[in-house]
């Protein structure tokens, strides 16, 4: 299967709490600088929200919903970001992710 570092589970039962977790990843993005993008994200991110709401009555009925949120690292054409170094190997292993 597929390892991802640091990837979390939390379970949550309010808005803000989600709100504070997709506040916490975006910190920790990766992130660069390039001749089209002061903050060219550097890391693929995925946010994921599962919503489940329960209705009580003589038969309980149960909903479930899952929301995904996903940003894709910048895949920018070399030529015109200017990069080198660091940035064109990023650049290079996000256009082929």
């Amino acid at each position: 299967g597929v390892y991802v570092e640091g990837l979390k589970q939390e379970r949550i039962t309010s808005p803000n709490e989600a709100l504070t977790l997709l506040s916490q990843g975006l910190k920790i993005r990766h992130t660069g600088r390039t001749n089209m993008n002061e903050y060219s994200s550097r890391s693929h991110s995925v946010f994921t929200l599962y919503v489940q709401s329960r209705e009580i009555g003589q038969v309980t009925r149960t909903t479930v919903a899952q929301l995904n949120l996903i940003d894709l690292a910048g895949s920018e054409r070399v030529e015109q970001t200017g990069t080198s170094g660091l940035r064109l190997t990023e650049a290079c292993s996000i256009n082929r992710s």
